[in-house]
């Protein structure tokens, strides 16, 4: 874990997002190769967390959570608003759920100790998003195990689209044989809605493995009241990374939202809680929260308001807007392979 460094304020020019915080203790180092990140399902074991924000490279740090460690500190670090919105989602409580929240969470999987989404079927490839610092390269995504707990399926990742951390976003293809499985897919798919337009106060929801009161790393869910978009319509910043005790080296396209995340909620699509398409995928967050954003009322205050807490103290998500420009700056790349080239294309059509 890198030195605690002072908080950079954020600022209308470039700046860049972060990792989530440490829990109980620090780690020594280790190797954050795709098998680093622990996939086991140990609740009364202390397990290493990728941080929010930060990339994955050798050398980094990881997070220890123990059960109490996680309960003691989500209310205080981690969460924003009065209520801590996240809630365990089984296939036994889906059944009375909206269909925006089943196809979301039936689509969102385990990639190491972190989250990705499946978008769908594109050029014959079946798509996965993660977030960059989950993936930084082909290495730790080719042969790692995608978990989707709630289909009971496991598939690995088979073909390496790209990581870009201005969106902190990596895209890959998951091998699947048994037709069953291609249709059991097909039923969940939803590709980001590249022309949707981000408005103030747009209801959101999110699926994750966030560790916080979540040591056994099952899928969670938050739709809370102050899970929403909290910035101006369509207002983006290239952001550094807020949090104030590890940041992280690169800055992102962001929109600021109230939405509770915690560390292995590195991943998660951004949902639409109306229409139940992908609006973009968190990236980073405050850490530890303000005291003042942990209050409902001030938060309403502050939407209106917009006062400089939303681009310092909240969580942050890339935009689908700002993905598919990066995207499209790829498919003209003559380094891309022209295989993914391909797919991505479909990606921006489809």
């Amino acid at each position: 874990m890198p030195q605690h460094m002072p908080f950079r304020r954020a600022t209308q020019g470039p700046l860049s997002l972060a990792p989530f915080l440490l829990v109980a203790a620090l780690l020594p180092s280790f190797s954050c190769a795709p098998s680093a990140s622990a996939d086991g399902q140990r609740s009364s074991e202390a397990e290493p967390i990728p941080l929010l924000g930060k990339g994955r490279d050798a050398g980094a740090r990881g997070v220890e959570v123990t059960r109490s460690g996680a309960e003691a500190t989500r209310n205080t670090t981690y969460r924003l608003g009065s209520e801590w919105g996240k809630r365990p989602v089984t296939m036994a409580n889906l059944e009375t759920e909206t269909p925006a929240f089943r196809r979301a969470a039936l689509a969102t999987a385990r990639a190491g100790g972190a989250t990705s989404f499946y978008l769908g079927t594109f050029a014959g490839a079946h798509v996965m998003a993660t977030n960059h610092h989950v993936f930084p390269s082909a290495r730790q995504c080719l042969g790692s195990q995608i978990r989707f707990p709630l289909l009971g399926k496991d598939f690995r990742c088979k073909t390496f689209l790209g990581t870009w951390d201005s969106v902190d976003l990596a895209l890959f293809v998951i091998e699947v044989g048994a037709r069953a499985d291609a249709e059991a897919l097909a039923k969940i798919g939803a590709n980001f809605d590249f022309e949707s337009k981000l408005s103030k106060g747009q209801e959101l929801m999110t699926m994750g493995f966030g560790v916080a009161d979540n040591a056994s790393r099952t899928l969670v869910g938050n739709r809370d009241s102050d899970c929403k978009v909290f910035s101006e319509d369509d207002a983006f910043r290239f952001m550094d990374d807020p949090d104030r005790l590890n940041p992280g080296t690169y800055k992102a396209w962001s929109f600021s939202n109230g939405c509770d995340v915690s560390h292995g909620d590195s991943g998660s699509a951004m949902v639409d809680r109306a229409t139940g398409k992908p609006i973009g995928i968190i990236w980073t967050g405050r850490i530890p929260k303000a005291k003042s954003v942990q209050s409902s009322t001030f938060l309403d205050t502050l939407i209106e308001s917009q006062g400089p807490e939303i681009w310092e103290e909240l969580s942050y998500g890339v935009p689908a807007a700002k993905i598919k420009e990066r995207l499209l700056k790829a498919i003209a790349d003559a380094r891309t392979p022209s295989a993914s080239r391909v797919i991505l294309e479909a990606v921006l059509s489809e």
